[in-house]
């Protein structure tokens, strides 16, 4: 019931920090004031060394050092900024939360949210019973998985949400405070708190608001990091071959025809010149003509069929 479920391999550090632009000076700096996502992480960012390591993050260190990034453009301090990662990297408690809301809000609300497939497999799972699967879910440690900032991921990910972080400064305390907004929730009670707590926040506070999504794309639409779309399992096999094919420069024509049973037939047309002596013996051993089109199957190793259409102009005597 929760993101590991659907990205089990985020933990998996495959992100290259100079992937994200962040500079090794930099990062040793977070790190030293305890920025940095996890304590005791084992590199050796040492300026002096001669032989530095590679420094390889899971995806929810990358996006907690964009969401850095962006604080710092904002010359937010580092102490507040330790704070919220605190605050991001809390369990919260799920039990409590689902307990105090109704049968009705549990449906309109959280179920509402939930993935079509993701329902099916719990269909007409009551509230108790869901309560118990995330008690599960907290148990099997999935710290990070079961963390605000993992069901931050979760929003952008699986409900197709766009969560903000809201960073509000209160005078009365000399501090800032957090909280979650889910911006565009499908349920229309939801809409109208939203907009009441904006109404109110903007009305009466400073505050920061910092939108996941555009983080989170910044993550896996850099050129850069494309690859670990597939690492994390972000492409489907089908979508990997159609990315695939887009990015064949050969690649003039994609047909793609989807099934009922959920399979897609991809039809490629690809085109290739060649030049040169290559050209002239390709030519002799098809007998082609200038213009001619032939087509060539592959039946084996051993086996082709050639297939040549010749256009001829009989003139009227």
């Amino acid at each position: 019931m929760d993101l590991i479920q659907y990205h089990p391999n985020l933990l998996s550090k495959k992100i290259l920090l100079s992937e994200l632009d962040i500079n090794p000076r930099l990062y040793k700096s977070w790190k030293d004031e305890g920025v940095i996502l996890y304590k005791n992480v084992d590199d050796d960012l040492s300026i002096t060394s001669n032989k530095r390591k590679w420094v390889y993050l899971d995806v929810f260190e990358a996006l907690w050092l964009l969401i850095v990034v962006e604080l710092r453009k904002l010359n937010l301090d580092l102490r507040t900024i330790i704070t919220l990662k605190e605050f991001l990297i809390e369990i919260p408690d799920y039990k409590s939360v689902f307990e105090d809301i109704t049968e009705e809000e549990y449906e309109n609300k959280i179920l509402s949210l939930l993935p079509e497939e993701m329902l099916l497999s719990i269909k007409d799972i009551s509230k108790k019973d869901f309560i118990t699967l995330i008690d599960q879910s907290v148990n099997n440690n999935n710290n990070m998985f079961c963390s605000i900032l993992g069901n931050l991921l979760f929003a952008v990910l699986i409900n197709n949400t766009t969560p903000s972080i809201i960073i509000k400064l209160n005078p009365e305390e000399d501090q800032f405070d957090f909280s979650i907004a889910v911006n565009n929730h499908p349920n229309m009670e939801v809409k109208q708190e939203l907009y009441n707590f904006y109404s109110d926040v903007f009305s009466n506070h400073v505050l920061i608001n910092l939108p996941i999504l555009p983080i989170v794309s910044k993550l896996f639409e850099n050129e850069k990091l494309v690859n670990h779309c597939e690492n994390y399992g972000f492409f489907t096999k089908q979508e990997k071959q159609l990315f695939e094919a887009i990015n064949n420069n050969e690649c003039r024509e994609i047909n793609i025809v989807k099934h009922n049973s959920g399979d897609w037939t991809i039809n490629l047309l690809n085109e290739k010149s060649i030049n040169g002596d290559q050209a002239k013996k390709l030519r002799k051993a098809l007998g082609l003509k200038a213009y001619e089109k032939v087509e060539v199957i592959f039946r084996n190793d051993n086996h082709l069929v050639i297939k040549n259409k010749n256009k001829i102009i009989s003139k009227k005597p």
